[in-house]
Protein backbone atom coordinates (compact mmCIF):
# COMPACT_ATOMS: atom_id res chain seq x y z
CA UNK A 1 0.00 0.00 0.00
CA UNK A 2 1.10 3.78 -1.16
CA UNK A 3 2.22 5.85 1.70
CA UNK A 4 -0.10 9.20 2.10
CA UNK A 5 3.21 11.31 1.30
CA UNK A 6 4.03 9.46 -1.95
CA UNK A 7 0.26 9.71 -3.33
CA UNK A 8 0.10 13.41 -2.34
CA UNK A 9 3.27 13.32 -5.05
CA UNK A 10 1.55 10.97 -7.45
CA UNK A 11 -1.86 13.60 -6.68
CA UNK A 12 0.92 16.57 -8.10
CA UNK A 13 1.89 14.90 -11.43
CA UNK A 14 -1.41 13.87 -12.44
CA UNK A 15 -3.31 16.97 -12.31
CA UNK A 16 -1.24 18.48 -14.55
CA UNK A 17 -3.09 16.18 -16.96
CA UNK A 18 -6.36 18.12 -15.97
CA UNK A 19 -7.53 21.62 -18.11
CA UNK A 20 -7.42 24.69 -16.26
CA UNK A 21 -10.81 24.49 -15.46
CA UNK A 22 -10.97 20.88 -14.33
CA UNK A 23 -7.88 21.22 -12.09
CA UNK A 24 -9.54 24.10 -10.37
CA UNK A 25 -12.43 22.74 -9.20
CA UNK A 26 -10.27 19.62 -8.51
CA UNK A 27 -8.24 21.83 -6.21
CA UNK A 28 -11.10 23.29 -4.47
CA UNK A 29 -12.08 20.03 -3.73
CA UNK A 30 -8.54 18.72 -2.58
CA UNK A 31 -8.61 21.50 -0.47
CA UNK A 32 -11.61 21.13 0.93
CA UNK A 33 -10.75 17.55 2.18
CA UNK A 34 -7.21 17.86 3.17
CA UNK A 35 -8.11 21.45 5.41
CA UNK A 36 -10.70 18.65 7.29
CA UNK A 37 -8.73 17.35 10.36
CA UNK A 38 -11.40 14.72 10.82
CA UNK A 39 -10.84 13.02 8.38
CA UNK A 40 -7.39 10.44 8.46
CA UNK A 41 -4.61 11.55 5.87
CA UNK A 42 -4.53 7.92 4.33
CA UNK A 43 -7.84 7.35 3.52
CA UNK A 44 -8.29 11.33 2.16
CA UNK A 45 -5.45 10.50 -0.02
CA UNK A 46 -6.66 7.51 -1.34
CA UNK A 47 -9.80 8.87 -1.94
CA UNK A 48 -8.70 12.11 -4.01
CA UNK A 49 -6.36 9.88 -6.23
CA UNK A 50 -9.17 8.00 -7.04
CA UNK A 51 -11.03 10.61 -7.68
CA UNK A 52 -8.76 12.11 -9.77
CA UNK A 53 -8.46 9.31 -11.59
CA UNK A 54 -11.80 9.20 -12.48
CA UNK A 55 -11.80 13.03 -13.51
CA UNK A 56 -9.20 11.91 -15.76
CA UNK A 57 -10.76 9.59 -17.56
CA UNK A 58 -13.91 11.82 -17.68
CA UNK A 59 -11.75 14.58 -19.44
CA UNK A 60 -10.24 11.98 -21.88
CA UNK A 61 -13.81 11.18 -23.00
CA UNK A 62 -14.87 14.85 -23.28
CA UNK A 63 -16.92 15.53 -20.30
CA UNK A 64 -16.26 18.01 -17.29
CA UNK A 65 -15.90 18.10 -13.69
CA UNK A 66 -19.49 18.82 -13.14
CA UNK A 67 -20.50 15.70 -14.94
CA UNK A 68 -18.41 13.90 -11.94
CA UNK A 69 -19.10 16.29 -9.08
CA UNK A 70 -22.98 17.48 -9.82
CA UNK A 71 -23.64 21.08 -9.96
CA UNK A 72 -22.71 21.71 -5.97
CA UNK A 73 -18.90 20.80 -5.71
CA UNK A 74 -19.03 21.44 -1.84
CA UNK A 75 -22.15 19.20 -1.18
CA UNK A 76 -20.25 16.32 -3.31
CA UNK A 77 -17.44 17.24 -1.06
CA UNK A 78 -19.14 16.94 2.45
CA UNK A 79 -20.55 13.64 1.31
CA UNK A 80 -17.37 12.12 0.36
CA UNK A 81 -15.77 13.43 3.69
CA UNK A 82 -19.41 12.13 5.79
CA UNK A 83 -18.44 8.28 4.80
CA UNK A 84 -14.68 8.54 5.53
CA UNK A 85 -12.94 7.29 8.32
CA UNK A 86 -12.55 9.46 11.17
CA UNK A 87 -8.67 10.30 12.11
CA UNK A 88 -7.03 7.62 14.33
CA UNK A 89 -6.44 8.93 17.94
CA UNK A 90 -2.89 7.95 18.00
CA UNK A 91 -1.99 9.69 14.24
CA UNK A 92 -4.15 12.42 16.59
CA UNK A 93 -1.67 12.08 19.46
CA UNK A 94 1.20 11.90 16.79
CA UNK A 95 0.21 15.20 14.98
CA UNK A 96 0.33 17.48 18.53
CA UNK A 97 3.51 16.29 19.52
CA UNK A 98 5.18 16.63 16.47
CA UNK A 99 4.02 20.15 16.32
CA UNK A 100 5.33 20.92 19.97
CA UNK A 101 8.14 19.21 18.78
CA UNK A 102 9.09 20.82 16.03
CA UNK A 103 8.26 24.16 17.92
CA UNK A 104 10.65 24.10 20.28
CA UNK A 105 13.09 22.84 17.89
CA UNK A 106 12.93 25.73 15.55
CA UNK A 107 12.62 28.03 18.04
CA UNK A 108 15.87 27.15 19.83
CA UNK A 109 17.59 26.22 17.01
CA UNK A 110 16.90 30.21 15.84
CA UNK A 111 17.65 31.64 19.21
CA UNK A 112 21.04 29.40 18.70
CA UNK A 113 22.11 30.59 15.52
CA UNK A 114 21.42 34.12 15.72
CA UNK A 115 22.38 34.70 19.07
CA UNK A 116 25.67 32.62 17.70
CA UNK A 117 25.94 35.20 15.34
CA UNK A 118 25.81 38.07 17.23
CA UNK A 119 28.30 37.15 19.30
CA UNK A 120 30.69 37.34 16.35
CA UNK A 121 30.55 41.18 17.01
CA UNK A 122 29.67 41.15 20.63
CA UNK A 123 29.19 40.08 23.89
CA UNK A 124 25.64 38.17 24.31
CA UNK A 125 22.94 37.73 27.70
CA UNK A 126 23.21 33.56 28.14
CA UNK A 127 20.82 34.04 30.94
CA UNK A 128 17.44 32.53 30.62
CA UNK A 129 14.34 32.58 33.07
CA UNK A 130 13.49 29.13 32.89
CA UNK A 131 9.76 30.05 33.99
CA UNK A 132 9.87 32.76 31.28
CA UNK A 133 10.94 30.39 28.58
CA UNK A 134 8.21 27.81 29.74
CA UNK A 135 5.63 30.70 29.46
CA UNK A 136 6.83 31.89 25.66
CA UNK A 137 7.13 27.67 24.19
CA UNK A 138 3.25 27.62 25.74
CA UNK A 139 2.66 30.74 23.93
CA UNK A 140 3.96 29.84 21.00
CA UNK A 141 2.24 26.37 21.14
CA UNK A 142 -1.33 28.24 21.46
CA UNK A 143 -0.68 30.41 18.70
CA UNK A 144 0.27 27.38 16.07
CA UNK A 145 -2.77 25.11 17.36
CA UNK A 146 -4.49 28.25 16.68
CA UNK A 147 -2.98 28.99 13.88
CA UNK A 148 -3.88 25.42 12.08
CA UNK A 149 -7.34 25.61 12.94
CA UNK A 150 -7.65 29.85 11.43
CA UNK A 151 -5.65 28.94 8.35
CA UNK A 152 -7.94 25.84 7.79
CA UNK A 153 -11.21 27.55 8.32
CA UNK A 154 -10.42 30.46 6.43
CA UNK A 155 -8.98 28.10 3.30
CA UNK A 156 -12.19 25.85 3.43
CA UNK A 157 -14.25 29.21 3.39
CA UNK A 158 -12.44 30.70 0.39
CA UNK A 159 -12.58 27.40 -1.94
CA UNK A 160 -16.29 27.26 -3.98
CA UNK A 161 -16.58 30.56 -3.73
CA UNK A 162 -15.35 32.20 -6.65
CA UNK A 163 -16.21 35.79 -4.95
CA UNK A 164 -14.38 35.28 -2.28
CA UNK A 165 -10.99 37.59 -3.59
CA UNK A 166 -7.59 35.84 -2.50
CA UNK A 167 -5.84 39.13 -1.06
CA UNK A 168 -8.70 39.12 1.60
CA UNK A 169 -7.60 35.71 2.21
CA UNK A 170 -3.84 36.84 2.72
CA UNK A 171 -5.03 39.86 4.64
CA UNK A 172 -6.64 37.63 7.46
CA UNK A 173 -4.03 35.23 7.32
CA UNK A 174 -1.61 38.22 7.86
CA UNK A 175 -3.54 39.99 10.26
CA UNK A 176 -4.02 36.94 12.37
CA UNK A 177 -0.22 36.08 12.36
CA UNK A 178 1.05 39.85 13.46
CA UNK A 179 -1.58 39.36 16.02
CA UNK A 180 0.17 36.19 17.26
CA UNK A 181 3.41 37.22 16.76
CA UNK A 182 2.48 40.31 19.31
CA UNK A 183 0.96 37.71 21.92
CA UNK A 184 4.11 36.14 22.13
CA UNK A 185 6.33 39.18 22.09
CA UNK A 186 3.94 40.56 24.87
CA UNK A 187 4.03 37.04 27.12
CA UNK A 188 7.96 37.57 26.53
CA UNK A 189 7.63 41.21 28.06
CA UNK A 190 5.08 40.77 30.38
CA UNK A 191 6.51 37.65 32.16
CA UNK A 192 9.97 38.49 31.88
CA UNK A 193 12.49 37.15 34.26
CA UNK A 194 10.01 34.51 35.74
CA UNK A 195 11.65 31.34 37.60
CA UNK A 196 15.18 30.05 38.43
CA UNK A 197 18.13 31.66 36.08
CA UNK A 198 20.62 29.51 33.97
CA UNK A 199 23.32 29.94 31.63
CA UNK A 200 22.76 28.73 28.32
CA UNK A 201 25.34 29.12 25.26
CA UNK A 202 23.97 29.42 21.66
CA UNK A 203 25.62 26.50 20.83
CA UNK A 204 23.74 24.45 23.37
CA UNK A 205 20.59 25.64 21.91
CA UNK A 206 21.24 25.30 18.77
CA UNK A 207 22.53 21.35 19.41
CA UNK A 208 19.12 21.30 21.33
CA UNK A 209 17.14 22.54 18.19
CA UNK A 210 18.43 20.24 16.02
CA UNK A 211 18.30 17.00 18.61
CA UNK A 212 14.43 18.31 18.95
CA UNK A 213 14.20 18.13 15.05
CA UNK A 214 15.51 14.67 15.14
CA UNK A 215 13.13 13.49 17.60
CA UNK A 216 9.99 15.28 15.81
CA UNK A 217 11.04 13.59 12.51
CA UNK A 218 11.47 9.88 14.36
CA UNK A 219 7.62 10.46 16.34
CA UNK A 220 6.32 11.53 12.79
CA UNK A 221 7.35 8.58 11.61
CA UNK A 222 4.67 6.56 14.18
CA UNK A 223 1.45 7.37 12.39
CA UNK A 224 -0.46 4.52 11.34
CA UNK A 225 -1.35 4.41 7.52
Amino acid sequence: MRKATELIEENNRKRELLNVENEKIYTDVLQYVRTDLRVGEQAAEELLMDLLDHLIEAQENGKEAQDLFGNSFEAYADELIANMPAENKRNILVLFSTGILGLAGWFALSYGIINGMISIFTPVDNEFALGSVFLILLSLILVGILGIFVIFRVIRFSVFKPKVNEWKVYVLSGLFGMVGFAFVVGVGLFFDGIGPVIQIQWWVLLLAGLVLLGINKGVSRLSIN
